[in-house]
């Protein structure tokens, strides 16, 4: 397998109790929890993360500190896409540098950039590290819409080598596996992996690996043995913790969970809003009876 093969846990940031600085602690101890979950490697710096909510320094912190963490023991994929390409190509370098292994970048959004412009931004931020870089193709929310026939151009340029693909549209999944048949595909919505997996997915990369990484594991295992109703089983039963978590909000719940199991995550971020007690009520519900 590939080291950019396979399962990846999308992380959230701990933050001190006042929100202001990142709890190194306990962003080892997540790194380390993740690592004895056996899963693949860490998507760091990305949605989950609240990297948008960071400063750039305060975005190497989490960068350094999880390298230093993870003591090469798992793979490491630094997002680093930001609305300012200086800044994206600042934490490439800087990602290079403490030891990460593949460079990840969502395309840069509230504008409206054309697609030779985004085809542009990628073919110069690919090439600031000699890593192999995967496009983070999340139309939801970066509001950039490529068709297959696009995002398989994008895979021809040098450096690039997949994609992490949060997308619910199956269909355009399978044209892009069918356009680009030796790039990493890894699909981004936890929801539906073991679709993703049918239509030609390597791997997935994902919040709730956190909080489920066996089930997730299991879930692969079964696919790839032909187990299809112990596979849809396993699905259901992600799904049935994740309809909580979306429910109440996905990040916070994240956070919640993990600091019920140990880890001191803290809270997130404005203007994010702080759980309600009826909210942490239906959490150590979902712990209890779907964990």
């Amino acid at each position: 397998m590939s080291k950019l093969e396979g399962y990846f846990a999308a992380l959230p940031t701990p933050f001190s109790d006042d929100c202001q600085q990142i709890a190194q602690k306990a962003l080892g101890d997540l790194v380390q929890f993740n690592i004895e979950s056996r899963l693949d490697g860490l998507y760091v710096g990305g949605s989950t993360g609240e990297a948008f909510l960071m400063s750039v320094a305060e975005r190497e912190t989490v960068l350094a500190t999880v390298a230093e963490a993870a003591d090469g023991r798992t793979t490491l994929m630094a997002h680093v896409g930001d609305p300012n390409p200086a800044v994206s190509a600042h934490l490439a370098k800087f990602a290079a540098k403490v030891g990460y292994d593949v460079i990840s970048a969502v395309p840069p959004f509230y504008y409206s950039y054309s697609v030779a412009e985004i085809t542009e931004h990628y073919r110069w931020l690919s090439c600031q590290t000699d890593l192999p870089f995967v496009i983070y193709n999340f139309p939801a929310l970066s509001g950039v819409k490529w068709s297959p026939a696009e995002l398989a151009d994008l895979l021809k340029l040098s450096n690039i080598v997949g994609v992490k693909n949060t997308c619910s549209d199956l269909y355009a999944f399978d044209q892009l596996r069918r356009l680009a048949p030796k790039s990493v595909l890894l699909h981004g919505f936890d929801e539906s992996l073991l679709a993703g997996l049918s239509f030609g997915a390597d791997g997935g990369i994902g919040s709730t690996y956190n909080v489920q990484a066996s089930r997730v594991l299991a879930l692969a295992k079964a696919y790839r043995e032909g187990r299809n109703e112990d596979a849809r089983r396993l699905q259901s039963q992600a799904n049935k913790l994740i309809d909580v978590l979306v429910s109440v909000g996905v990040i916070p719940s994240l956070k919640f969970i993990l600091n019920q199991q140990g880890i001191d995550m803290g809270e997130c971020r404005p203007p994010f809003g702080a759980l309600t007690k009826d909210q942490k009520k239906s959490l150590e519900a979902a712990v209890e009876n779907l964990m």
